[in-house]
């Protein structure tokens, strides 16, 4: 058995943990990050999985948070060559009759798009845009990044004009009511839904996420994919630790936090090696980290029952890769093809009424046959990510974790068939001789390749108004820290939740470096180099 010695130990070399470790390793700290897998980066994840050329991104795709997320640039990402596209058609839905409706990154053309479906639509969209815009670009987006505010805190501060007023009544309703008073076509509702489960994790009919809607409208305008695949960012990520002399370790499965009279002291690794340190933040779930990793003689048995009973995500995902000789080509109306360079395709989801059918086919267990989900075409807009002349496509279809009287690994293959089916439905030259091969990643899958997300749940829980903000996992942890001196939280559990947003690890350096008494490095003008 060996030991080692740093500053700080993170537990978990995902998006939040490579973020922490390079805000602390910047500030001149010896940090260490901790990982079972071999590669860094969690969900940021782009493999070879059907042929050799053919990247694939596993996990996480849509970016929608790197233009406001200040770890791209304190930790000088770019540099690192995290470099992005944002593609001028931002989100299509293909319709069975030929139509399309298309979401750009211009206001005018989006409205141009919806008047096609609804004037009156159009209209309050970009009322919409117009009247929260501004707010949730300099309110809502820097709470994403802020420690979460109490309760009361946030109530006092919005019943104070009638705008805030408005929010809170938004704040009681779910994204479908919001929807039904705000817009009258189904096909426009359908659209805005389609950008709510991934990726935030949120389900139409979720109470009291209805300021969701205001968010996703006024924001929708936003997504991007990194070249060369989302693995380049968490290289990017590694990268900038190192280059400020951190360190991060592979295939260390950390199987205990050391605790000594309240307080951490390390880590011990299932070969039974240990790494010492006074300050020990996990960015892995919620369940593992206090069930698994500490001894409950450390624990309070209520808050350990409160833990236990921590929700997961209700839903996961069924995904197809595909290796193409050509990229999908969709059969629509003359002045509808815009939606053939989409970046984020809804096939499917024509009506709310398709998302409220699928999702009790979840609900209940079943393997759906309620057929729609969300695809993209990564090489529409980075060739590099397939071989010359070549493509990459894939689909994610909303699913449960176990399915009623059967076995993923038993249907995976003819249920990959049944979604290509759907989808050629829709895009006719999706035929057997387009499809080089397929690769599917079935909800099993997802919590084998990556244990933090338990049962395939991707947002490490649910994000329902009982666990978001001051709730996110538990009030006695929103703050980020732990009943365990020296011990922080910092993975997607945490507020603001899942998706690249890197809100927990920038939170959790803010917090940390207040707890450690160290200047903030990069509030400075100048910063060190």
């Amino acid at each position: 058995m060996s030991a080692r010695s740093f500053d700080a130990l993170i537990i978990g070399a995902g998006h939040n943990g490579l973020v922490l470790g390079g805000y602390l390793a910047r500030a001149g700290l010896k940090v260490c990050v901790l990982e079972r897998r071999l590669e860094v980066g969690g969900g940021l994840s782009t493999e070879e999985i059907t042929l050799p050329g053919f990247a694939h991104n596993l996990h996480s795709y849509f970016h929608d948070t790197i233009n406001i997320m200040p770890a791209y640039t304190d930790l000088e990402l770019q540099r690192f060559n995290a470099r992005y596209v944002q593609p001028p058609v931002q989100a299509g839905m293909i319709l069975r009759d030929g139509r399309a409706l298309c979401l750009y990154d211009d206001l005018d053309r989006t409205c141009e798009s919806i008047a096609r479906f609804s004037a009156r639509d159009a209209a309050a969209w970009r009322e919409i845009v117009e009247n929260y815009g501004e707010f949730c670009a300099t309110v809502i987006v820097p709470a994403l990044y802020s420690p979460p505010a109490r309760p009361s805190e946030q109530m006092l501060v919005m019943e104070n004009s009638a705008e805030g007023m408005e929010w809170l009544r938004l704040g009681r309703m779910t994204p479908l009511e919001v929807l039904d008073e705000w817009f009258e076509n189904e096909h426009v509702k359908a659209l805005v839904l389609h950008h709510l489960p991934v990726p935030r994790g949120v389900l139409p009919d979720y109470a009291g996420l209805g300021t969701v809607v205001p968010l996703v409208v006024s924001q929708a305008e936003r997504s991007q994919i990194a070249l060369g695949g989302s693995h380049v960012t968490a290289h990017a990520l590694w990268r900038a630790l190192l280059r400020h002399g951190g360190e991060a370790t592979s295939f260390t499965h950390v199987a205990k936090i050391l605790v000594e009279e309240g307080r951490v002291r390390g880590v011990r690794t299932a070969e039974g090696d240990e790494f010492h340190a006074p300050l020990v933040v996990s960015t892995i779930d919620l369940k593992q980290t206090f069930l698994d990793l500490v001894d409950g003689e450390h624990l309070d048995p209520r808050f350990l029952n409160k833990v236990r009973h921590h929700r997961i995500d209700e839903f996961s995902i069924f995904a197809v890769h595909l290796a193409l000789r050509e990229a999908p080509r969709f059969a629509v109306r003359e002045g509808h093809e815009d939606v053939n360079c989409a970046l984020r395709l809804n096939i499917g989801f024509d009506s709310p009424a398709d998302f409220v059918e699928l999702l009790a086919q979840i609900r209940l267990g079943q393997l759906p046959d309620k057929l729609a989900f969300i695809a993209s075409v990564p090489t529409w807009f980075d060739p590099s990510q397939a071989p010359p002349g070549h493509h990459t496509a894939f689909l994610w279809q909303l699913a449960p974790y176990e399915i009623r009287g059967a076995k993923w690994e038993d249907v995976a293959e003819d249920y990959a068939n049944r979604c290509i089916e759907r989808w050629r439905e829709y895009a006719p030259n999706l035929t057997a001789r387009n499809i080089l091969a397929v690769a599917t990643q079935t909800p099993r899958d997802i919590e084998r390749r990556i244990v933090n997300m338990a049962r395939g749940g991707v947002f490490m829980g649910r994000t329902h108004l009982a666990q978001m903000e001051h709730f996110r996992p538990l009030p006695e942890l929103a703050q980020f820290r732990t009943p365990i001196q020296g011990l922080y939280l910092a993975g997607a559990c945490m507020h603001p939740g899942g998706g690249i947003i890197a809100g927990p690890g920038v939170i959790a350096a803010d917090i940390l470096f207040d707890d450690l008494k160290l200047p903030k490095w990069w509030e400075r003008s100048e910063q060190p180099v």
